[in-house]
């Protein structure tokens, strides 16, 4: 198919049109008048639309009204795709670029490079360590020093590590574009096992038994940005088996590859870290008030010892790990014959039993998930609470001070540099969970944290 150009919707909300948008009403009309019935409520916003003989399914997680403009323009601008057969939305959605974020689509006998995104692969490694958080990080000068070997060992941001640090074997692209290939190469070994910029974290927390979880959130850093880019520029969809469609298809589960290795790299800095700090504090000396029974400096002993390395390796084998941008080709044909395609784009797995990770925000936490399997919106679930402000807004108008005040208690950077990423800019993380638990997912676990990584 010949390469279309989409417009880039921002979804400000300064920029959104009254509520009697001709759009949204179309939506809201869909969604009212074809509604099937559902076990509960909070599923009772799936629909049919399309004009095709065999119209698409669109499946909404939440009532239309909550979805804006620019939501509803990408939307309708899926469902007008020949190929789609199913489109799911979940609780999160916000614009993004072709496809809006929080999107589900599966298509007949197509890929979309678009319908992934920019960062291929990007999403959550977690894991709950078991260690005591009140022994192990006790107080505030404990988290800052974990804090600060986190910075140290983990760069965030523009940062790179030495060439050399870690060597890759060299990526060819199955495009056969030597500029892609070239691309690849320069970044991938020194941008491995770090963290960027934007919504991407590493958040120490504990939840109710006062265990200690790590999550870590990044994806294939600008590796994967370049493939996505490439592909993009050459059209919004390609036959799987069309030289394209085979070269994406290859390019795109090295980035998956990739940005698992990432988060995996991260995740065992992480933990050594936190390693080092417990030993550190478990071998430290308190001075105690002096009697003559006792001395005036004693060792205070760890009840719980310092994760060994063989703990470690073992913690890594058992996390957690999904991402929330990619195709994955399914094992049932479509209407064509051709085999179904499953595009995720913010938006993470959620199959029958599987584990999942559901970030709120920096102040708000982590929710570990369990996968209900509701094939009604394609075993898929959200990726996180989802942006209500652009990073433009959040900037402009999020109070500093504000934004410090939420992150009081939370060793982490709240600066203007972050704004962009206070609470506030985020929508409510209840409201999200409602719309998906015991619907989507199966809440388990939920970890506040305690010191949160940003670039």
């Amino acid at each position: 198919m010949g390469r279309k150009t989409h417009s880039k919707h921002t979804g400000k909300r300064g920029a959104q049109p009254p509520a009697d948008d001709s759009r949204r009403e179309r939506g809201k009309r869909r969604a009212s008048g074809a509604a099937r019935q559902a076990p509960d409520d909070r599923m009772a916003y799936a629909t049919c639309t399309g004009v095709r003989h065999a119209p698409p399914r669109l499946s909404l997680t939440i009532p239309p009204d909550r979805l804006d403009a620019a939501t509803w323009d990408q939307i309708e601008s899926a469902l007008a795709l020949p190929c789609m057969v199913h489109l799911a939305v979940m609780p999160d959605a916000h614009a993004g670029y072709d496809l809006c974020i929080g999107g589900v689509a599966l298509l007949d006998g197509h890929i979309s490079p678009s319908f992934v995104g920019y960062d291929i692969g990007c999403g959550m490694c977690h894991v709950n360590t078991g260690l005591p958080a009140d022994e192990v990080l006790p107080d505030e000068a404990a988290r800052r020093l974990l804090f600060d070997r986190l910075r140290m060992a983990i760069p965030v941001g523009t940062a790179t590590r030495a060439h050399g640090e870690y060597d890759l074997p060299l990526f060819t692209s199955a495009s056969g574009d030597t500029q892609l290939t070239d691309a690849v190469n320069a970044r991938q070994s020194i941008q491995l096992a770090t963290l960027g910029g934007g919504n991407h974290f590493l958040e120490v927390g504990v939840n109710r038994r006062g265990e200690i979880g790590v999550t870590v959130h990044s994806g294939s850093r600008r590796s994967g940005w370049d493939i996505g880019a490439w592909y993009m520029k050459q059209g919004r969809l390609f036959p799987l088996d069309s030289p394209l469609g085979r070269a994406y298809r290859q390019d795109m589960d090295w980035a998956l590859d990739y940005a698992l290795l990432n988060r995996r790299l991260m995740l065992e800095h992480a933990l050594r870290a936190l390693a080092d700090v417990h030993r550190q504090l478990a071998g430290t000396t308190r001075k105690r008030v002096p009697s003559p029974a006792t001395p005036t400096v004693s060792t205070v002993p760890s009840v719980q010892p310092p994760l060994s390395e063989h703990e470690i390796a073992l913690l890594l084998g058992r996390m957690i790990n999904e991402n929330h941008n990619h195709a994955v080709i399914q094992n049932q044909p479509g209407p064509s014959g051709a085999p179904l395609v499953l595009h995720r784009k913010g938006a993470t797995p959620a199959d029958a039993g599987q584990p999942g990770i559901i970030p709120a925000n920096q102040r708000d936490g982590v929710y570990v998930t369990e996968g209900l399997g509701n094939t009604e919106y394609l075993s898929s679930a959200s990726h996180g609470a989802g942006r209500r402000m652009s990073r433009n807004e959040a900037q402009r108008t999020i109070p500093l001070e504000r934004f410090r005040s939420q992150m009081r208690g939370i060793v982490c950077r709240a600066d203007k540099g972050v704004l962009d990423e206070a609470p506030d800019a985020y929508k409510p993380i209840a409201e999200v969970l409602a719309a998906q638990d015991g619907v989507l997912v199966r809440v388990i676990d939920h970890f506040r944290p305690l010191v949160v990584l940003k670039g």
